[in-house]
């Protein structure tokens, strides 16, 4: 089994009184939790937070005021962590990501962000970054990867600041997390018509004559039939690549 982190520094605790109602949550989110062996999946990191009663204060008006911690990944298709390409949410000013070993560990760090500056987020469900998870080029079927998060975000409350944690110590309030498992599919990435396991240009011709024939190959919307949609289908399927969606057959 391999493992693997992405890492942005964490936050101390911060000694407050917390406001009724007010809570934040993390979850992580891909566009799709069935993938293809060798894909690179790209990640939400969301953070979802109620102000409750609090108001504005020195911080600002109550809202996000920084996050950091760990996206960990798990299972016997977990590949790497990518931090190429890697983005946080512009109203989080400190950035940028950067590979702590470019090539090696696979672990991207990230300064912590914050939103001072802007004074404030009103309670709402943010991305605060995104990135990308390798899957292994030979995991097989039924193989998953699973992906959690471990640290914290700070919610400015009237005049304190008020810390969330995965393990929270004084002073500090618990963090709701929800992970996310990728499974690797059984069948096909839909744009793949000639069945040669890749994605090119070549596809274009199979999937016309896959779609002449009516053979259900040329059914990429996945909705049970061969009918002229699916040429958009295709056409999305093969601008995603390797990441593109997964069909049966």
């Amino acid at each position: 089994m391999k493992t693997s982190k992405f890492v942005v520094p964490a936050y101390i605790a911060l000694a407050h009184t917390t406001v009724s109602a007010q809570s934040a949550t993390v979850s992580l989110v891909a566009p799709s939790v069935m993938v293809a062996p060798g894909a690179s999946v790209a990640i939400d990191l969301v953070v979802d937070y109620s102000t409750g009663t609090a108001g504005a204060g020195v911080f600002g008006p109550a809202g996000l005021y920084g996050f950091g911690g760990e996206m960990i990944t798990s299972g016997p298709a977990a590949g790497s962590i990518s931090g190429s390409g890697t983005t946080t949410a512009a109203f989080l000013p400190l950035g940028p990501f950067a590979l702590d070993n470019p090539g090696g560990s696979g672990i991207a760090r990230c300064t912590a962000g914050r939103l001072l500056s802007q004074g404030g987020l009103p309670g709402s469900s943010q991305v605060v970054a995104s990135f990308n998870v390798d899957i292994e080029a030979g995991a097989s079927p039924g193989d998953s990867v699973t992906i959690d998060y471990e640290g914290a975000v700070v919610l400015s409350q009237d005049d304190r600041l008020v810390t969330y944690s995965t393990t929270p110590g004084v002073n500090q309030e618990s963090l709701s997390t929800v992970s996310l498992t990728l499974t690797i599919g059984g069948g096909r990435l839909c744009a793949d018509q000639n069945n040669d396991g890749l994605v090119t240009p070549a596809d274009f011709n199979g999937w016309i004559l896959n779609f002449n024939q009516g053979s259900l190959l040329a059914d990429t919307n996945q909705d049970g039939a061969v009918t002229p949609a699916d040429f958009n289908g295709w056409i999305l399927a093969f601008n995603a690549g390797a990441n593109g969606p997964i069909c049966t057959p």
